[in-house]
């Protein structure tokens, strides 16, 4: 398993940083949609909010293929841009316990919405998408 950095998980953590998660279900479709609510779980975990129940391509997806990739970047108006591709593996949809109910607390004081669930990702690999890294593997 790779492991999520500081550089990473700040720059998750930044509210300003766009965060767009891609699927593909089982006949190779891709999906891809905007996370605003992905966080660090843990050192090798992230997880973000479902408000759909589940219904959604992303999570039919999670739930066909097991299969994602997410992108995390910050490109201000100048150079340096920092980007980051992490792969990883569907883990679970929580609907109960301490991960739901942060999600729980802090979408509905940002959005004043509900929660159905929250999904998990582990990840399995970490790339630079900076254009000075070239792709470069991470960890």
């Amino acid at each position: 398993m790779a492991k999520i950095d500081e550089d990473l998980a700040g720059l998750i953590k930044d509210q300003t940083a766009p965060k767009i998660v891609a699927t593909v279900d089982k006949d190779g479709i891709p999906n891809l949609t905007p996370k605003a609510s992905l966080m660090v779980v843990d050192n090798d975990t992230l997880a973000f909010a479902d408000l759909y129940g589940g219904k959604s391509r992303t999570f039919t997806n999670l739930e066909e293929t097991r299969q994602a990739a997410i992108l995390v970047l910050k490109t201000p108006m100048a150079p340096p841009f920092t980007a980051y591709q992490i792969k990883g593996k569907y883990a679970g949809y929580d609907t109960t316990g301490p991960v739901f109910e942060q999600f729980a607390r802090v979408i509905k004081e940002a959005i004043g919405a509900d929660i159905t669930g929250v999904a998990s990702i582990k990840v399995e690999a970490v790339y630079s998408q900076s254009p000075q890294d070239a792709g470069r593997k991470i960890d």
